[in-house]
């Protein structure tokens, strides 16, 4: 990861510490956990997590009302010491074991993830971690479309039908300052 730009990196960390909260696995205990963040140019910009606990499956899913790069951006350039407040909306529910997108986290495939680099910070990026209690992964890409990558077209499109799971019912504004 040593190769995102700062901006890249710096959206990435705002966007992971205005999410819900990541729930990582006790090593070896067979849960998982996933995490996929896109924070595309135009369109909304989401956060959808997948936990299990047991035989049962979470999903949940962080939306930024408003654009967070667009923000982050006004912030970055006037150097501004102050708060902005951030409206976010956090719904979380449980799904079937047989969600497309929780499949695709519990194949083996899954670790297969490649990243794909581009230096510009005006491009999509898309942030993927997932573990299964043994083995993690980690990859991101700038605008995944372009690569044509099967792997990384299957988990956005299966995101964009899970994220629908949860009923939309909590929505906050979050005053953070913006991590430097």
């Amino acid at each position: 990861m040593n190769h995102l730009t700062n901006f890249q990196t710096e959206l990435e960390k705002q966007a992971s510490s205005l999410a819900a909260n990541v729930v990582l696995p006790s090593p070896n205990s067979g849960r998982i956990f996933m995490r996929l963040i896109r924070l595309p140019i135009d369109g909304p910009e989401t956060i959808v997590d997948i936990k299990s606990f047991g035989k049962r499956f979470f999903i949940s899913v962080t939306r930024f009302i408003e654009p967070l790069r667009f923000s982050y951006k006004i912030y970055r350039s006037q150097n501004i010491n102050k708060s902005f407040c951030i409206p976010i909306e956090i719904s979380t529910s449980e799904c079937s074991e047989d969600e497309p997108l929780v499949k695709e986290c519990r194949s083996v495939s899954i670790y297969d993830i490649k990243t794909y680099f581009s230096s510009s910070d005006n491009r999509d990026f898309f942030f993927f971690f997932c573990t299964d209690s043994v083995n993690c992964t980690r990859a991101f890409a700038s605008s995944p479309h372009n690569y044509k990558d099967e792997l990384w077209q299957r988990i956005i499109n299966r995101s964009y039908g899970a994220e629908l799971i949860p009923p939309r019912r909590y929505s906050r504004k979050i005053s953070s300052n913006f991590i430097l």
